[in-house]
């Protein structure tokens, strides 16, 4: 048995989340727009897991930060 193609693309799938999640929290939770990257090896691995693991402290510098 052969699996049917996929009928949506990812940029699709993720505004459909942001729009379901948003209207849930009632709020707003996004920024607009999204990045990915295909992680290729473990250099590439261990730069995404730092940027992840310290971006937080970071978060009051962005410009999309208010309070």
């Amino acid at each position: 048995m052969w699996a049917s193609a996929p009928t949506q693309t990812l940029g699709c799938l993720v505004r459909s989340f942001k729009t379901l999640s948003t209207k849930a929290a009632g709020q707003k939770l996004w920024q607009r727009g999204y990045y990915d990257h295909i992680v290729r090896c473990e250099a590439d691995y261990l730069r995404i897991w730092q940027y992840m693991d310290e971006n937080p402290v970071r978060w009051t510098e962005d410009e999309y930060y208010f309070e």
